[in-house]
């Protein structure tokens, strides 16, 4: 069984404006509903013994502008970035992963 997390924090990288949100991850979020955030404070703030997972949307010339703040995080955070060149990319592997009930790129835990 797929492993499930307390927290799930969606994350823009760098350069990414608004409808990456809106448009490009909506259905994904309406579907799994992420804390949508900048602030790896709150990220790091979450309870020790907490499982908490970190999707960054990224183009291809941004996807490494989290590394500090990934290895900042420890191994105890799961980071799942999802790299496309544009924002019609983007939407359709976000809406393939929410038709799928993918969130992670991997089954989703059933209740």
């Amino acid at each position: 069984m797929p492993e499930t997390f307390d927290y799930h924090f969606l994350v823009l990288a760098p350069g990414l404006t608004g409808p990456w949100i809106t448009q490009a991850a909506r259905q994904y979020w309406l579907r799994f509903q992420p804390i949508v955030t900048d602030d790896w404070e709150l990220i790091s703030r979450t309870p020790a013994d907490s499982r908490v997972a970190v999707t960054i949307l990224a183009r291809p010339d941004s996807a490494d502008a989290f590394q500090a703040e990934m290895a900042a995080q420890g191994t105890q955070v799961m980071f799942d970035v999802v790299v496309a060149g544009d924002l019609t990319t983007m939407e359709a592997a976000l809406n393939e992963r929410t038709r799928l009930g993918l969130p992670f790129g991997e089954p989703e835990a059933q209740s």
